[in-house]
């Protein structure tokens, strides 16, 4: 298996750069003289670019190898960073962050296919369950380093750093990172064959409600960061500072969700893991959504009930990745993670799009797109376990 360290510095610069720039995002749409709703679409513009380009990274890499994609993969988010610094408008800026995320994109799937090479079940499990830490611990640093750049220079300084990051994260994977898929286990399919296997893959029952049930779970977080700088800044009047602080105690609570979900794994079936998670995540999206409809005007219930959210979803994350994965071939292990992938950041796209089109005059808005995707994760996650799992018995 790779360094877990290498894979966790990759799959960090991608989330770095997903919040980095969120509290500035109030600025952005000033120096540009446009919507607060434009400025807000960058967010799902990232996410969207991210799903897309995993149909696409995760194929290359069964047909190239893993190694060569990461290494492009990084160079493009690089000097897609550096385009973002100096770009005069939001459209140019959108355009950046597209081949920004796409770039930022191979690390993960990638990553994911790295592991199914080279290990399967608890180990797997496990495994990934360091690479859902990554996906924490980026967004918790970002946002506040975010915060004190903007308030000590500017927005733009955060996709200065962005772009430091990449850089340093590809000369250690050029100089470090092996190849572990080989090369008679390649198969590179053609384009039309390429086809027919995303359409196999989505027949697969149990690798696709694995992926939805993620995805369900996950999107709350993009609801969340999505809507916090109006909601928190416009709103509520919480200064750009404190919004990077108040984001950087959110991702602590999914690694100890994670932690415990790790744990636990030595006791418990994965289903019933996963189980676990959905429940407690539904259960902050209901509270979320009760705290719209009192209408309250404090940060704090807001992240308490988002941080329920969070924490189930740390049981589920990894969880359902590795068994999503674990159910297909390892010879389509890159076109399966990015298809899960796809699922995943896919639905948080059209989340985070919701959130950014609609007019946020409370927390309430965001407390419905909260509740409704993790309801949706426990459906889903019931019908997986006590309809699929249970006939198969």
């Amino acid at each position: 298996m790779p360094p877990i360290w290498l894979l966790f510095a990759m799959i960090f610069a991608g989330q770095f750069a997903t919040n980095v720039y969120l509290p500035g995002l109030p600025a952005i749409a000033h120096d540009f003289a446009t919507s607060l709703s434009a400025a807000q679409s960058l967010v799902p513009a990232y996410l969207g670019s991210f799903a897309i380009a995993q149909l696409v990274m995760g194929p290359l890499s069964d047909r190239f190898g893993r190694r060569p994609v990461i290494v492009c993969g990084l160079a493009m988010f690089t000097l897609a960073s550096f385009v973002c610094v100096f770009a005069p408008d939001i459209p140019t800026l959108m355009v950046a962050r597209i081949f920004q995320a796409a770039g930022a994109c191979g690390t993960i799937v990638v990553g994911r296919a790295m592991i199914r090479d080279t290990s399967e079940g608890v180990a797997a499990a496990q495994a990934m369950s360091y690479l859902a830490i990554a996906m924490a611990i980026g967004p918790a640093i970002a946002p506040v380093v975010g915060g004190f750049l903007i308030g000590w220079h500017s927005w733009e300084a955060t996709f200065l750093l962005t772009a430091v990051v990449g850089a340093g994260v590809f000369i250690c994977v050029i100089a470090m990172l092996d190849e572990t898929l080989p090369v008679e286990s390649r198969d590179p399919p053609p384009i039309r064959r390429l086809m027919r296997e995303y359409v196999l893959l989505a027949r697969m029952r149990t690798f696709v409600i694995y992926s939805l049930t993620v995805a369900f779970a996950t999107a709350a977080a993009q609801v969340y960061l999505t809507s916090i700088p109006v909601v928190f800044i416009v709103l509520m009047g919480v200064p750009p500072e404190a919004v990077g602080l108040f984001i950087m105690m959110m991702p602590p609570v999914f690694i100890l969700g994670t932690y415990f979900s790790r744990r636990l794994t030595s006791h418990l079936p994965v289903d019933r893991i996963i189980l676990i998670g959905v429940s407690i995540s539904a259960g902050g999206g209901i509270l979320q959504f009760a705290m719209g409809l009192a209408g309250v005007d404090s940060p704090y219930p807001v992240m308490l009930a988002f941080a329920i959210s969070n924490f189930g979803t740390g049981f589920v994350f990894a969880n359902c990745y590795a068994q999503a994965l674990s159910s297909v071939s390892p010879a389509v292990a890159g076109s399966a993670s990015a298809l899960g992938g796809f699922i995943h950041m896919g639905w948080g796209s059209l989340m985070s799009l919701f959130v950014a089109s609609v007019e946020h005059t409370s927390s309430l808005q965001m407390g419905v797109a909260q509740m409704a995707t993790t309801l949706l994760g426990l459906a889903t996650a019931l019908v997986l376990i006590f309809v699929f799992r249970r006939g198969a018995a």
